[in-house]
């Protein structure tokens, strides 16, 4: 967890396009500059990176690793992102969850936070709504702990659950 001695730590892990929202989290990189905050960008990178954050030292360009990875930076991070503007269901959302990382996404990638109960939802994919986001956890520690104790995998992903539903069908 993050204390005053290190930074916040935000994933964004998956394809790293303007599809996924990159635009508007890249725009709130910059404006939380004071914000002691790192984002790690893990997947390949399909966008052109701001020359500003290229070399900015609190953020990290990781690019594609392969699947075995992966688990190293959900362990890691406080947060995972997913502010995509447009996602039938996005995976990765379930296996941050599995990590209990609390999950900020947007409203376009399916049903999987409970707005403030494992994560917030965004009202908006906007640089704002993504400010307001991790500046409320950067305040409220103790939420974030809260979101992290409560996030998990619901049964309602289970492969049972979803074997049963395709069974109905």
């Amino acid at each position: 967890m993050f204390t005053s001695h290190r930074p916040l730590r935000v994933l964004f892990l998956g394809q790293i396009c303007l599809r996924k929202g990159v635009d508007a989290l890249l725009q709130a990189i910059q404006l939380l500059h004071d914000e002691p905050i790192e984002f790690w960008f893990v997947g390949p990178i399909q966008v052109e990176i701001p020359h500003a954050l290229r070399s900015e030292s609190r953020v990290q360009w990781v690019g594609a690793v392969p699947r075995s990875q992966t688990s190293d930076y959900y362990r890691k991070a406080d947060v995972f992102i997913l502010p995509t503007l447009s996602d039938g269901f996005g995976l990765t959302q379930l296996e941050a969850q599995a990590w209990k990382l609390p999950v900020i996404a947007s409203r376009f990638c399916g049903s999987v936070v409970e707005d403030g109960i494992n994560g917030l939802l965004l009202p908006e994919v906007s640089s704002s709504a993504i400010v307001n986001a991790l500046t409320t956890i950067l305040r409220s520690p103790q939420k974030l702990q809260a979101m992290s104790d409560a996030s998990h995998v619901s049964e309602r992903f289970s492969l049972d659950s979803i074997g049963a539903s395709l069974v109905n069908l």
